[in-house]
């Protein structure tokens, strides 16, 4: 059932991604300190990100198939509904970075990351087959403190190319964006502690997918958590260095995405 789980696990990667970099436009943009530019980009690659997503809609299982994989269908249908949404919003969204108007792309951001709650709501609802059961509080948690630790990396990232063509630009919004991340990942630390302390990774740890949650805490989080600290910090110095440091603090954080995620929907263990 791990491939049946892969497509689901890869639309909600794709989600966190977008909604994070939503929150990360609508939080750069209210300090008029971040290039214009630079909020056109994450925009768009937000957009890509929100297709990415709908386009697995179709290979998400159903029926039979869901069952086997323990995932109620009820839920994925409200999932599938809410990414065509954000997908729409997410273009919306692009548009308004081409507009003087702040306030509506506030606006538009806001309702990006609406729908995306009720995008986080509903995959983290379906990893079960009984609609009575009373669905865990973290990993409802899990899920927005992934957006923000993946979509906040994806744009500081993006944002910091801004300081390679107008080096003379203020390093605060970068700095910004950084802390944003180191917040978010903290929060998943001390969410990854709380499902230790609960007993949940007792028997995963044991099983075949120790290596994921290995990668989790050791790449996703540890490792992660450094290369931002370092990256916030040379941001002062050399934005340049700040850049390429946040460039391999995506691919981490991306790893740990997956393999959070993976290890959710094949346990139900939330990291």
């Amino acid at each position: 059932m791990a491939i049946a789980t892969l497509p689901l696990v890869l639309a909600v990667v794709f989600v966190e991604l977008a909604v994070g970099g939503a929150f990360l436009i609508w939080a750069l943009d209210r300090t008029k300190q971040a290039p214009a530019g630079s909020l056109k980009l994450i925009a768009a690659v937000d957009a890509v990100a929100g297709a990415l997503a709908f386009g697995l809609l179709p290979t998400i299982p159903r029926g039979a198939l869901a069952e086997q994989a323990k995932l109620h269908s009820p839920a994925l249908d409200s999932f599938a509904t809410a990414v065509q949404l954000l997908a729409i919003v997410l273009i919306a969204q692009l548009i308004t970075t081409f507009v003087p108007w702040r306030a509506l792309r506030a606006i538009v951001s806001l309702a990006a990351l609406l729908v995306g709650g009720g995008a986080f709501v509903a995959a983290a609802i379906a990893r079960t087959t009984d609609p009575q059961t009373q669905f865990d509080p973290f990993a409802l948690l899990a899920l927005p403190l992934g957006a923000l630790a993946l979509g906040g990396v994806n744009a500081a990232m993006l944002l910091g190319h801004w300081y390679l063509v107008t080096p003379k630009i203020s390093a605060a919004p970068l700095r910004r964006a950084s802390l944003i991340v180191l917040g978010a990942v903290a929060g998943q630390a001390a969410l990854v502690a709380v499902t230790i302390a609960r007993g949940q990774l007792v028997a995963v740890g044991e099983s075949s997918l120790g290596v994921a949650v290995g990668i989790r805490i050791g790449v996703g989080i540890a490792m992660t958590f450094g290369l931002v600290a370092a990256a916030w910090w040379t941001a002062r110095m050399n934005t340049q260095s700040s850049t390429g440091l946040l460039y391999v603090a995506l691919g981490t954080v991306l790893a740990g995405e997956v393999a959070a995620r993976v290890v959710f929907y094949l346990t139900g263990a939330g990291m």
